[in-house]
């Protein structure tokens, strides 16, 4: 085992990224960053440019079924905070 760890360490390769997701997008950095994407935008929006917006404003990738997910939960809700105006546009409500 420490003959592998040597030559991995003599190589310098770069670390490989873990399988586990950043932390922050389970502590509802996401959600968050949805809310206000659809809160500066003030028109509806389809998920897809939600996705693309939430990604620019957090500066990592995102998986995009978890805005879709979020968006559809949220329309499901009772409390009706986002509103489906048609098929992938949302606006808060």
């Amino acid at each position: 085992m420490s003959d592998k760890l040597d030559r991995l360490a003599a190589s310098h390769a770069a670390p490989c990224p873990s399988a586990r997701r950043d932390r922050k997008l389970r502590a509802g950095l996401v959600p968050k960053a949805i809310e206000r994407v659809l809160a500066d935008s003030g028109e509806p929006m389809r998920a897809r440019d939600i996705h693309a917006e939430v990604e620019e404003m957090l500066g990592m990738s995102v998986p995009a079924s978890s805005v879709k997910n979020w968006l559809a939960k949220q329309v499901q809700d009772q409390q009706l905070q986002v509103v489906r105006l048609g098929r992938g546009r949302y606006r808060l409500a």
